[in-house]
């Protein structure tokens, strides 16, 4: 089970659920920032499309990209 995380849209800074796939890839992506950071927020903002590329192809960067998964319990 997962946390859920919200972000304060660009638009009318309302609170929104961010997909989880969004986020894995935004923590992979900015390991050393905090989740409170422009630079993090600005990558979820852009996997969610407010930045005028559409959803369908940031959905298809992030289905591209293959993270090594390392078990914890071998």
């Amino acid at each position: 089970m997962t946390v859920p995380y919200y972000v304060e849209e660009p638009i009318t800074w309302k609170q929104i659920k961010v997909p989880y796939d969004i986020v894995q890839y935004c923590d992979a992506f900015n390991p050393t920032v905090d989740r409170d950071d422009l630079q993090y927020i600005d990558c979820i903002w852009m996997h969610l499309g407010y930045y005028g590329v559409p959803t369908h192809i940031m959905k298809a960067v992030r289905e591209e990209w293959n993270p090594n998964i390392i078990p914890v319990f071998e």
